[in-house]
């Protein structure tokens, strides 16, 4: 072949020695256009389950062995028919469970329950246990604090029963004060009574009536001046038959009078009527004082 010319990059024809032309084969013929090392590499490339360091290692012939062009088809046919098939996904089985299963499922529920009761049982005695503790302790304090209460009551007893007598003396004795204070004061409005009312001797001398005879031929009535008239005038009419003698006593108190007759003698003085109620009420004389 001759020197290309420095001019242009076309090489004419004419400069041209042992060329021809190229045309692309067909994909079935492929194989043929490979060495039989080459096809029996493209095969071990193709198996499942290696890593591509693996395959190459794999792929790479020995080039001191020659194999022949159709031994080498026939083993790379054989790898293609001798790679594993992906397994494809089992559906999943359908049925009754198995007795390891159903055993399985027993001992599940059993220890489920186990443990349940066990629970539910440590709660209740847990419950028991704290009640029963509650009530020995109760009866433990009530058997301990009982003498010691009883103790406290007995002294309470006593000083209730103290304090009753202390207070059914001092009643006493404030209802006698009370008693002495009440008359002192009905003392007082009597006389006062009797000084102011004019006719306060009239209810005195009608009771008297029934205490005397009924024929008396004399009498003597002992009175206060003020109260002479009144009593004169109710004697001379109630008494027209007897001759009465009248004594005025200025030292007698108003509301009062004596009657002095042949066979009876009536004291209706205020201050005999007045011990005389002081005595059934339990008050001695000596102790009457009239509030000033």
């Amino acid at each position: 072949m001759k020197a290309s010319s420095s001019s242009g990059s076309i090489i004419p024809g004419e400069e041209l020695e042992g060329w021809s032309s190229w045309s692309p084969v067909s994909l079935d013929g492929f194989t043929q256009a490979l060495s039989p090392a080459q096809l029996v590499a493209m095969a071990q490339m193709r198996r499942p389950g290696q890593s591509l360091a693996e395959r190459i290692a794999a792929a790479e012939p020995d080039a001191s062995i020659p194999v022949p062009l159709a031994e080498a088809e026939a083993q790379a046919e054989q790898v293609e028919q001798d790679a594993p098939a992906e397994p494809e996904e089992a559906p999943a089985a359908l049925g009754y469970p198995t007795a390891a299963e159903l055993e399985a499922i027993h001992q599940e529920a059993w220890q489920a329950g186990h443990d349940a009761g066990q629970e539910a049982g440590r709660a209740e005695g847990f419950e028991q246990g704290l009640q029963a503790g509650r009530e020995q302790g109760a009866a433990e304090a009530r058997a301990e604090q009982l003498p010691r209460l009883e103790e406290a009551w007995q002294a309470l007893r006593s000083m209730g029963a103290d304090f009753s007598a202390e207070l059914g003396r001092v009643e006493r004795e404030l209802a006698q004060d009370v008693l002495k204070l009440a008359w002192g004061l009905a003392q007082k409005l009597a006389q006062q009574k009797m000084a102011v009312d004019e006719q306060a001797l009239l209810p005195l001398l009608q009771a008297a009536l029934a205490e005397l005879p009924s024929t008396l031929a004399n009498a003597r009535l002992r009175v206060h001046p003020a109260d002479l008239a009144v009593a004169r005038d109710f004697l001379q009419q109630e008494m027209p038959e007897t001759a009465w003698q009248w004594v005025e006593d200025p030292q007698m108190s108003r509301g009062g009078c004596v009657i002095d007759a042949s066979s009876v003698r009536l004291d209706l003085t205020l201050e005999t009527r007045l011990a005389a109620m002081s005595r059934a009420l339990g008050l001695e004389s000596g102790d009457e004082r009239q509030p000033d």
